[in-house]
C-alpha cells in the first residue's frame, strides 16, 4: 500500500530495503534523467546533497537484474533547494551523458 505518512521527526537516513520513495513537499521532487549507468543511490545523493536537505535520493533499478534504468528521483525539504539543483545540474555532462533534471508534476490536489 502507498500510505503517505507525513511523520516529521528525527533525522538520519532510513534507507533500508528501498521500500517507497519518500517525497518532499510539492515543488521539491525532481526526476533526474540520463544519469550514468554506474550510479547507485550513494552517487545520486552525493551529487545532489550540496543543494539542500534531501528527503530521498533513489536510482531506479530493474527489479530482476538490479541494473540501473538510467534515471532517478531526488526530493528536497524545500522548493528553493530543488530549483538550485535544477539550475546547477540540468544539462550537466557526466560520463558523456547530459543530465536532464526536471520537477515531478504534481498529480491531483494535495
Amino acid at each position: 500500500g502507498m500510505g503517505m505518512g507525513m511523520g516529521m521527526g528525527g533525522g538520519g537516513q532510513q534507507g533500508q530495503g528501498g521500500q517507497g520513495n519518500k517525497s518532499g513537499p510539492a515543488g521539491c521532487n525532481l526526476f533526474i534523467y540520463q544519469i550514468p549507468i554506474s550510479w547507485g543511490d550513494a552517487e545520486i545523493n552525493q551529487c545532489f546533497s550540496p543543494f539542500g536537505t534531501m528527503v530521498s535520493g533513489t536510482v531506479f533499478k530493474d527489479k530482476m537484474t538490479q541494473q540501473s534504468k538510467g534515471f532517478g528521483f531526488v526530493s528536497y525539504d524545500n522548493a528553493m533547494s530543488a530549483q538550485s539543483a535544477i539550475a546547477a545540474m540540468n544539462g550537466m555532462q557526466i560520463d558523456g551523458r547530459r543530465l536532464k533534471v526536471e520537477l515531478k508534476k504534481a498529480k491531483g490536489p494535495y
